[in-house]
């Protein structure tokens, strides 16, 4: 394997857990429709799922293990380029390199060479952050009752990324001079990732004021 490539050691315990629907599609950076098409279209092995004990078919299918993301993130952005069997073939090869039953190295037939381990370092980069971004969002009863509001501030990460939708960074940086960019682009992430309460219908996951986090074994697929 090529150095530089990030894996799944590189990441913080926080972001190793089961995830929704919604934080696949925020850290893939695509539409929740997207991922709810590859949930229901059988792209997806059934060992990249989460199952609680008691949980439905349908509710075990709406949570995926960290190892997901390196395959949705395949399979839109290479996947599109490839045939279905193929697409499907490579899926699998990166569910047996994140299981170490291959190793993690570009896949090759014939002329046809694909760079397996960029595709699982990109995916983890985008896990990472959005790791980071929900370690700059807190949630503290002394502060606006608890609700997520970005760390050292008291401004709310909805707040802003509502405003993202409507206005440009610069003219937000300016009204709030206590932010950065960077902030701004955890805000968006993290709301993305975690989204309010639908009118219709119930999120993938807990509301504020608190994430329940999980921890995996080392073995992510088991």
């Amino acid at each position: 394997m090529s150095s530089g490539y990030l894996t799944f050691s590189d990441l913080p315990k926080s972001i190793l857990r089961p995830l929704g629907v919604d934080e696949v599609a925020a850290i893939i950076g695509v539409s929740r429709k997207t991922t709810i098409r590859l949930v229901k279209n059988g792209t997806l092995p059934k060992s990249a799922f989460h199952r609680s004990k008691g949980a439905s078919t349908l509710d075990a299918r709406s949570m995926m293990k960290p190892a997901a993301c390196p395959m949705v993130y395949f399979d839109v952005t290479i996947g599109p380029l490839l045939s279905s069997q193929m697409r499907h073939r490579m899926i699998q090869q990166i569910c047996k390199i994140l299981r170490g039953n291959a190793p993690n190295e570009a896949f090759e037939i014939g002329a046809l060479c694909i760079d397996l381990p960029l595709s699982i370092s990109q995916a983890v980069s985008r896990m990472a952050a959005l790791a980071i971004a929900e370690s700059e969002v807190i949630f503290d009863p002394e502060i606006r009752g608890g609700l997520p509001v970005i760390r050292g501030t008291r401004i709310g990460v909805y707040e802003i990324a509502d405003l993202c939708r409507a206005e440009t960074d610069e003219d937000i940086l300016e009204q709030f001079p206590s932010l950065t960019p960077t902030c701004l682009e955890h805000a968006k992430l993290y709301a993305k990732a975690h989204p309010l309460p639908r009118r219709k219908g119930r999120s993938d996951r807990p509301r504020p004021p608190g994430i329940r986090t999980h921890v995996v074994t080392t073995n992510l697929l088991s």
